[in-house]
């Protein structure tokens, strides 16, 4: 009895080992089942938001609006992420969606760029502030071109200017010491902006051409063909003529591209003062010490600019460039696409995608810093990178020599 109770002890033990084992096993797949579905809802609570969640204002007014609207798009610029502003733009105006689209381009560009490492782009917020100016010191016919489209007769023309830190790029859209008009709508006590005109809107959404949307995969091999074309500059060294300085030429776009220079004549914005600037700094780079606009030191009978005047090939992108290709031209530059090649002093001709004419180079800028890509430019007054440059193709100018 003795041994059939001990031989029972024991089967009792056997089972309770083998059930205790069974159990842990079983809680050791639970836990195991319960960590992997932890780890996918982790990731799926760590992937990447979508777009910027915009939160229409709680009280409304057109300065609101104007106010909400650039926070908005900043917020969409440092995330690298498109924005949904419908609640404040009156989409019955075609320009509106065109923001909206060109916007989301900026933001895939940007942030493609960044995840491929293929330029700087910046992820800094600067602090800005929006001056409101009247009506009466605009200083051209933006409101006679306002007048030919029809905003209904509740429609409220705002105007001001952009301030930021010095030295800063914002957000293209911002389009620093410049000019901008918005018309705002109203319906029901919303407020909706229906337009917005500063220098250089017209080549970016202010077309009646409609901006287009991009996948992913089409950004991506514009942006491959861009930045990993290969290939040398090969140029022979000039045997007599000015040597150009691409360092004196960035000092100067560093010093007067947020305030002008006064010993030139101002263009305008409204007819476009981007080469008249460029060409300052491209002659900056050939002057010599001591010479000024005055005495005309290092430029040329076709290519000249004074205080009270010059030349359409100083001022004119297209001009400047036809006159590089004739025959009786003393300047001696070369061309080339490759963004990487690009050095201080560099002049950038860009052109866009919703423009009908293929190659129309429409605005000059000046590369201010080639590590982060920089640029310098007039109309608008203000600095901008490479990077922000959506829906829009672009050419290196680098002048070489100049014959006086």
């Amino acid at each position: 009895m003795r041994i059939l109770a001990l031989f029972l002890a024991l089967l009792m033990l056997c089972g309770c080992v083998r059930a205790e084992a069974a159990t842990d096993f079983s809680k050791a797949e639970a836990e195991k089942i319960s960590d992997e579905q932890m780890i996918k809802q982790e990731e799926k609570t760590e992937e990447e938001p979508k777009e910027v969640i915009f939160v229409a204002p709680k009280r409304s007014s057109p300065k609101v609006a104007v106010m909400r609207y650039f926070s908005a798009l900043y917020d969409s610029y440092i995330a690298m992420l498109p924005v949904d502003i419908s609640p404040i733009i009156d989409l019955e105006f075609e320009m509106m969606e065109n923001v909206l689209n060109w916007n989301s381009l900026l933001a895939m560009r940007r942030r493609l760029i960044a995840e491929n490492d293929y330029c700087y782009v910046e992820t800094e917020r600067f602090d800005y502030e929006i001056e409101y100016i009247k009506k009466r010191d605009l200083d051209d016919e933006r409101m006679d071109y306002v007048r030919m489209k029809d905003f209904g007769e509740n429609a409220v023309a705002l105007h001001f200017v952009i301030k930021g830190e010095e030295g800063r790029a914002y957000p293209p859209i911002f389009a620093l010491n410049s000019q901008h008009t918005v018309i705002i709508t109203e319906e029901e006590g919303q407020y909706k902006i229906a337009y917005h005109y500063f220098p250089g809107s017209e080549g970016k959404f202010q077309n009646d051409l409609p901006v287009s949307a991009m996948t992913e995969k089409e950004m991506q091999a514009l942006l491959k063909e861009e930045f990993l074309n290969g290939g040398e500059l090969v140029f022979e060294q000039p045997e007599k003529g000015r040597l150009y300085n691409g360092e004196a030429a960035k000092d100067y776009a560093l010093e007067y591209c947020e305030s002008r220079n006064k010993n030139f004549y101002f263009v305008g914005d409204w007819y476009g003062n981007c080469m008249n600037f460029a060409s300052q700094c491209i002659w900056s780079g050939f002057k010599e010490e001591g010479e000024t606009p005055k005495n005309f030191g290092g430029m040329t009978g076709k290519w000249y600019c004074g205080k009270v005047g010059g030349t359409i090939a100083w001022a004119s992108v297209s001009r400047f460039w036809e006159w590089t290709k004739t025959e009786s031209c003393k300047l001696d530059i070369i061309c080339f696409n490759n963004v990487n090649m690009a050095q201080n002093g560099d002049i950038v001709n860009i052109g866009s995608y919703a423009c009908e004419e293929e190659d129309k180079y429409t605005h000059a800028l000046i590369v201010a810093d080639s590590e982060k890509m920089l640029l310098a430019q007039n109309s608008p007054a203000c600095f901008v990178y490479y990077s922000d440059l959506a829906n829009n193709y672009a050419r290196f100018i680098r002048p070489i020599s100049l014959d006086v």
